[in-house]
């Protein structure tokens, strides 16, 4: 006999957790990539600056035997959630504010904003494509996978996006026109998720006691709180790279900023059919061995307080970059 346990919790405030016998790893606030790049530079050109709002996420867990076992049970549990009562006129707010603090942040660690005419007048830069603000990215196959994340990546007030590559990376061209400008060129991004996600599995042998069979446990949280997430930040470009030169550099948030607390209210709004198809799972797996559970969580923001909370935790991600930045020189 099997015994499988799954569930999905839902929290309004960020929570931490201690063990016996260890502390957890600290992670660095930042990671600098090609710190000698920034050296000896004090005028920089702004290329791109943009905030992309995440809306939709998910994740999951799965509990299930070591390797060696021959036991093949399992127990998953997903949930997924929505960001629901943000209109595009408050994400814009925030992004012209978070926008005008880079640049005065910028300016009180010495730096010298150049005018944007420069790449404007670069031929190489005009080769350049660009999307319409806001760039929205949403799910495939939701019916069949419970879908993707989705966001809405906007640009400030009277600006567009660059179009990137496979992969979201920069095109050449803007390397290239910062090597023919002379002047590193600056992309900045920063990422805005209003959740965020923890998971906890554990897998039992009872081949050794009593009880036949072994134990699945997988659970999933979901916890309200607005967060600058790993992999925010800026490229800083100056010219095309090879493999034995690369005059570029990146200063990336590592650990999240995370300004915490509820900003809204979370509703369970997992659907009649999945419920039932939670049903179903868990009585076959009484006999399969297998079961997976699933939520649906709609979080309705107060707009007021989601932006208060996003731009604290921009213009933080902000000090925290740019003071980086300034440290590199």
């Amino acid at each position: 006999m099997k015994k499988i346990i799954f569930s999905a919790v839902v929290l309004t405030l960020i929570t931490a957790c201690a063990g016996i016998g260890g502390t957890a790893k600290q992670v660095d606030p930042i990671a600098i990539t090609n710190t000698e790049n920034f050296a000896g530079h004090n005028t920089v050109l702004i290329g791109e600056f943009s905030v992309t709002f995440v809306t939709f996420d998910k994740t999951s867990a799965t509990a299930k035997s070591s390797m060696f076992s021959s036991d093949t049970g399992y127990a998953s549990s997903a949930i997924r959630a929505k960001l629901e009562g943000v209109p595009d006129e408050v994400m814009q707010n925030i992004t012209d504010a978070a926008y005008q603090d880079f640049k005065s942040q910028l300016s009180a660690n010495g730096y010298t904003i150049g005018d944007e005419s420069a790449l404007k007048g670069n031929a190489t830069w005009q080769k350049m494509k660009y999307d319409d603000s806001p760039r929205r990215n949403t799910s495939s196959f939701k019916m069949i996978t419970g879908g993707s994340r989705e966001d809405a990546t906007f640009a400030p007030t009277g600006k567009k996006l660059l179009s990137k590559n496979i992969g979201g990376m920069i095109p050449y061209e803007a390397y290239d026109a910062a090597n023919q400008l002379q002047v590193p060129v600056i992309n900045a991004n920063y990422i805005v998720h209003f959740v965020y996600f923890g998971s906890e599995t554990e897998y039992r042998s009872n081949a050794y006691s009593d009880i036949k069979g072994a134990e699945y446990s997988a659970e999933v949280s979901v916890g309200q709180g607005i967060q600058v997430v790993p992999g925010s930040g800026i490229n800083w470009m100056r010219g095309a790279s090879s493999t034995f030169s690369d005059p570029n550099g990146q200063i990336l948030i590592q650990a999240p900023v995370v300004i915490p607390g509820a900003y809204g209210s979370s509703e369970d709004s997992t659907s009649g059919l999945q419920k039932a198809a939670n049903v179903f799972s868990s009585v076959l797996g009484a006999v399969s061995g297998g079961s997976s559970s699933a939520k649906d969580i709609n979080i309705t923001a107060n707009p007021s307080e989601y932006k208060a909370k996003a731009s604290a935790a921009l213009t933080e991600a902000n000090k925290r970059v740019l003071g980086a930045l300034a440290a590199a020189r």
